[in-house]
Formats: structure tokens, C-alpha cells, sequence
């Protein structure tokens, strides 16, 4: 059974580490995050746990709908969301790319190219708040099937 409070709690989650990101370290300088170590691991910190708790939705789906588990990658739940019409193929194609720099950060932490970390926060919360409201969507689409 999908359980909505899970996935509501996630999404907030998702929501206000975008948030964080957005309002704390959005607006500095490529120079003044990288060179701030405090502040870098903390910004790594919130867009590691935004796109986790993406990951953690996705799963959570695509394990209660019974769709196709991941394989060998877990960026390939989006591919199940995507023929499921929850996302669509392109954006599952975004949130791969998205799920391979969480990857590098967790197994690869010794490589992480700071300076990827950057564009990720200059450029890709968006795709993080899409995500969320996708599965909003899906989620008022479920509970008007089920008459709630």
C-alpha cells in the first residue's frame, strides 16, 4: 500500500533542503562556497539528503506499484516512474544525471569535484523542486481514483 505520509514527510524534506540551499548558499560566489569549508560541507550535506529523499520516493513507488526494481542502478526507478507517466522520459533522464553526482558524493566522497557541487546548486534545485511536484500530481491523481 502506498504510504502518502512517508512520501508527504520526504517531500518536505526535499523542500527544505532546497530551500536551505537556495536562501544560504545559492547567491554566494563559486569562490566564496568552495573556499568556505564549513559552509561547502554543509551545502554538499542538504543536496545529498534532497536527492536521497528523491531516491526514497521513487523506491517507495515503484516497490508499492510493483513496477520494475533497479538492477544495477538506482537511478533506473525513474525510468520506472517514466513508463508508469508519473515523470516523464526526459526528466527521468535529469534525475539520472541528478542520483550520478549523489553517487560520487556517498561511494566517492574522495572525488568529489567541489566545482560540480556548485553547478549542481546553481543550476539543478529546480529539477529537485519538479521532482516534488510531480509526485504531488501523482499523489492527487491517486487519492481522486480512490474517491478521497
Amino acid at each position: 500500500m502506498l504510504d502518502t505520509q512517508r512520501i508527504n514527510e520526504r517531500l518536505r524534506e526535499v523542500r527544505s533542503r532546497v530551500y536551505k540551499l537556495q536562501s544560504n548558499f545559492q547567491n554566494l560566489s563559486e569562490e566564496e562556497l568552495l573556499s568556505n569549508e564549513t559552509s561547502y560541507n554543509a551545502a554538499e550535506h542538504h543536496l545529498q539528503i534532497a536527492i536521497q529523499a528523491c531516491i526514497d520516493i521513487a523506491s517507495h513507488i515503484v516497490a508499492t506499484l510493483g513496477l520494475p526494481a533497479p538492477s544495477k542502478e538506482t537511478a533506473e526507478v525513474f525510468k520506472s516512474l517514466a513508463k508508469e507517466k508519473i515523470i516523464t522520459n526526459e526528466f527521468a533522464e535529469v534525475m539520472k544525471d541528478v542520483v550520478s553526482y549523489r553517487n560520487v558524493i556517498v561511494h566517492g566522497y574522495l572525488d568529489v569535484n567541489r566545482k560540480i557541487t556548485y553547478e549542481n546548486i546553481q543550476k539543478h534545485l529546480p529539477d529537485l523542486s519538479k521532482f516534488a511536484q510531480y509526485i504531488e500530481r501523482f499523489l492527487e491523481k491517486k487519492a481522486k481514483a480512490l474517491g478521497l
